[in-house]
């Protein structure tokens, strides 16, 4: 386990209809300002998943450059 503190992030989920058994609607990242728009309940989860995952890396390359700095 890493010594790192878990930060949080913030998504603001906005479901504009339901068709098919899924939600159809637009998923706001807050940190980035961003929002997208997701056709059902697999995909919002897909971008929250991908949302996370980048800031995973980036925070990974930040790491790997302070290390590199004399």
């Amino acid at each position: 386990m890493s010594n790192r503190q878990k930060k949080t992030e913030t998504f603001i989920i906005k479901v504009m209809d339901q068709q098919n058994a899924t939600w159809q609607g637009s998923v706001t990242w807050v940190d980035e300002q961003r929002e997208q728009y997701f056709r059902s309940t697999l995909e919002l989860l897909k971008l929250i998943d991908g949302a996370l995952e980048k800031r995973n890396d980036d925070e990974e390359n930040s790491d790997e450059d302070k290390r590199r700095t004399p």
